[in-house]
């Protein structure tokens, strides 16, 4: 049931920061997972849609709850956040994206795996990789509540 996971964090208000770490903490704490790789946080452009520039990152790891399981869990997560309006594509200071699980998943019409637009996001697959590649440190800062480790590309005060 349980499987290997990525997820990327993303937001473009003032605050996104804290959400990430508040969003980060609520994940870490969940003893059905465990996390193996973090990314530095990017700032990126918006894609297809005109808003502020976002903050993204990416973090992966181990889930014995399987697919269903932590996408429910990244949808209450989320949900706890700001969100401007009431569309996709609105401003938001937190955005949970479900990009990967490798493992037994069953299906759902609402989650689709891999994140269909992935492929098509570079930004995404660049911070990917560098969650894939990241030290143990980088995760044990997540445990630790240091959230946000440093590194290239990290965006101003959202």
């Amino acid at each position: 049931m349980g499987g290997f996971f990525a997820i990327s964090l993303g937001g473009n208000l003032r605050n996104t920061r804290r959400a990430f770490d508040r969003a980060l903490r609520v994940l870490v704490s969940n003893k059905n997972l465990g996390f193996t790789g973090c990314s530095p946080v990017l700032r990126t452009e918006p894609w297809e849609i005109v808003s502020p520039a976002f903050l993204n990152q990416v973090v992966t790891g181990y889930s014995r709850i399987g697919a269903p399981g932590l996408w429910e869990l990244l949808v209450r997560t989320e949900r706890r956040e700001i969100r401007r309006g009431k569309g996709k594509q609105y401003p938001r200071t937190l955005d949970l994206d479900f990009l990967l699980f490798e493992g037994v998943s069953s299906p759902r019409r609402d989650l689709v795996l891999p994140h269909p637009r992935l492929s098509r996001r570079p930004e995404l697959m660049k911070l990917l990789a560098l969650a894939k590649g990241s030290p143990r440190s980088a995760v044990l800062r997540i445990a630790k509540g240091r959230i946000s480790p440093s590194g290239p590309g990290r965006g101003g005060g959202q």
